[in-house]
């Protein structure tokens, strides 16, 4: 039998800062890609912030919310940078549109056993995290490396038409030499 913990709805105290600090991450990203790093931090912060108590507050249902908010970043990476920055702001909005509820609907601690004390649930996903870091630095050189062996070139290294997703970009000829 599943333990299920009954959470009430999470203050705007916690979850919207808690998805600032993302936004803020992920305004680093997108503010250096544009040029200016410390603005992107500023400005992601204060939009995702600003987006997750809009969200909240919003007097439709969750679902069609998260896929507008989907549908509204992959619009924005479209117009920023190409079908690429698209899918990735389809990926920025399908996360902090989870995100966003699953802070302020109590979710995260859904399944966790009711008596364990906030530092034992902030110390529970930050060993997630922790695991999922290692996870991911150790896969990194097999995630690089894999589109990089389909490159048209005789190099390797991501050409325009790779980041462009331009199919003359990319080629099986390393593995016809096999």
């Amino acid at each position: 039998m599943a333990i299920t913990t009954t959470v009430p709805r999470r203050p705007a105290s916690f979850y919207v800062p808690v998805t600032a600090a993302f936004g803020a991450l992920a305004g680093l990203f997108v503010g250096t890609a544009q040029g200016s790093g410390p603005l992107g931090i500023v400005v992601g912060a204060l939009l995702i912030g600003a987006i997750a108590f809009g969200l909240t507050h919003a007097p439709l249902p969750e679902k069609p919310l998260r896929w507008g908010l989907v549908a509204l970043f992959a619009l924005a990476g479209l117009l920023m940078g190409g079908l690429s920055a698209g899918i990735i702001g389809a990926a920025f909005g399908w996360f902090f549109g989870w995100m966003t509820f699953w802070l302020y609907e109590g979710r995260y601690r859904a399944h966790l056993v009711p008596y364990l004390t906030p530092g034992q649930v902030l110390w529970h996903y930050t060993f997630r995290v922790i695991c999922g870091a290692i996870f991911i630095f150790l896969i990194t050189p097999i995630l690089v490396v894999m589109p990089l062996s389909f490159n048209a070139q005789n190099f390797f290294t991501f050409t325009p038409e790779m980041l462009a997703l331009d199919p003359a970009g990319y080629s099986l000829k390393h593995y016809r030499d096999f």
